[in-house]
């Protein structure tokens, strides 16, 4: 007969392997999500390149390296620092625990502004150039473009953390939804223009 400490134990081990699946699939979801923007950025860079110019390899170049760091990112365990600091958070007493609680702080802020860094390069600023960039390309429907501009603005959410300005955290939140939503939907519409047109290409060459 299984004791109450026995079920007891049984939860929380079973709540522990979930939260430790949980943050591999979160984890590794996010490296491969972050590395399969690559092949798109590329992409779009080889079909838009003749409408936009030389000039689309800067904003391209941008959104590449904010990969590299977003993938670092999900590499590093945000909550790290704060563990390896731990057992001498635990043995220090006075000044000296205050001290270093600071320093486990900044070493968190350090790991955590290769997320910001990676969000507003990969779905931010270099979104909106992007866009921008895009309206010169007639077969581009205006949606689109301005889906990514709204949402490229919005990707500037990722840089609260690092500013002195006072903001809910549903705000955050929402924004952080509505840059997501809207550059996945300008990915994925340029994606279908590219295709498309590649298609008519094909078809006019017959």
């Amino acid at each position: 007969m299984t004791t109450p400490q026995g079920e007891s134990g049984t939860l929380e081990l079973y709540l522990a392997q979930a939260e430790s699946s949980g943050y591999l699939l979160y984890t590794w979801g996010g490296i491969l999500g972050s590395l399969a923007v690559i092949p798109v950025l590329l992409t779009f860079f080889q079909g838009f390149r003749q409408e936009t110019g030389p000039v689309l390899v800067v904003p391209v170049t941008f959104a590449l390296v904010g990969v590299v760091f977003l993938t670092l990112g999900f590499m590093v365990d945000t909550g790290s620092a704060i563990e390896y600091f731990g057992p001498a958070l635990a043995a220090a007493e006075g000044a000296d625990a205050e001290i270093m609680l600071r320093a486990a702080e900044l070493a968190q802020d350090s790991i955590e502004v290769a997320w910001a860094i990676g969000g507003v390069l990969a779905y931010g600023g270099p979104i909106v150039w992007m866009a921008i960039l895009f309206f010169r390309a007639k077969r581009t429907p205006r949606w689109i473009n301005w889906a990514g501009i709204v949402g490229g603005l919005a990707g500037f959410v990722w840089l609260v953390r690092f500013v002195p300005v006072p903001a809910p955290q549903a705000a955050g939140t929402v924004l952080i939804m509505i840059n997501i939503v809207l550059v996945m939907v300008w990915l994925v519409g340029l994606s279908v223009v590219l295709v498309r047109s590649g298609e008519g290409m094909a078809d006019s060459s017959d």
